[in-house]
């Protein structure tokens, strides 16, 4: 709240008027950041709240003083009608025109809400496939858009030889952990392990076999989730 009152995020910069200069006079020349207009969000369907209606997204397209248009996920949609609720008390409360944000429900809506010509840019959050689509989509608009996307997380994690023949069987336990964290569907779990070919790499892998093995079942977030998991 503070940098927005201050007004850093505009940029401004101003090159004074230089009439004397030669060949040629300087004219006064003035640049600062405004926003772009109107941004359509795409919620992620494993962060409902974080990444979801009132997530960064939507609080950096609002702070940039662009309008959103957000896109409800369909895997939480009561707790998205709540969110929403809330920031449209706020936007009576503070009194920004009642368009500022807005947010729309249904399965084959976003292709449309890209496509549309009044929105200038759009953020999402979600699986690589989807991502992908929304970009070429906006890339052949008449006028192009920027698309802001987190797609397909892999975070790679690498396994220094020191490490597993000091604290192997403790690394297995607690990569597998942040495995499994949030039933595996977080961006942030590790999906790719780089180590150095070794017996002691050999003995990890088995030892982070056993700890997946010793996990307990758990409830994913929604069928969707789970159809993609048994489909590796």
């Amino acid at each position: 709240a503070k940098v927005l009152r201050r007004g850093d995020f505009y940029g401004a910069r101003i090159d004074t008027a230089l009439p004397q200069r030669q060949p040629l006079p300087r004219p006064d020349l003035r640049q600062y950041r405004i926003g772009v207009g109107p941004v359509a969000v795409f919620g992620a369907s494993n962060f409902p709240l974080a990444f979801s209606v009132a997530g960064g997204d939507t609080a950096a397209a609002l702070a940039a003083g662009c309008p959103v248009v957000f896109k409800a996920h369909s895997g939480h949609l009561i707790t998205s009608e709540l969110v929403a609720d809330a920031i449209e008390r706020a936007v009576k409360r503070s009194g920004v025109p009642a368009g500022t944000f807005n947010m729309i429900y249904g399965d084959r809506v976003g292709a449309q809400l890209v496509k549309s010509a009044g929105i200038q840019a759009v953020g999402f959050t979600g699986s690589l496939r989807g991502g992908r689509a929304l970009c070429d989509m906006a890339a052949a608009r008449p006028q192009p858009i920027p698309v802001f996307a987190e797609m397909s997380s892999i975070n790679p994690i690498i396994v220094l030889p020191q490490a597993l023949a000091t604290r192997g069987e403790a690394t297995a336990r607690d990569l597998i952990g942040s495995v499994v964290v949030g039933v595996g569907q977080l961006c942030t779990s590790p999906g790719l392990v780089l180590g150095v070919r070794s017996p002691e790499l050999t003995k990890f892998i088995e030892q982070l076999r056993e700890a997946t093995l010793a996990q307990s079942p758990a409830t994913m977030l929604n069928s969707a989730g789970l159809k993609t998991y048994g489909g590796g």
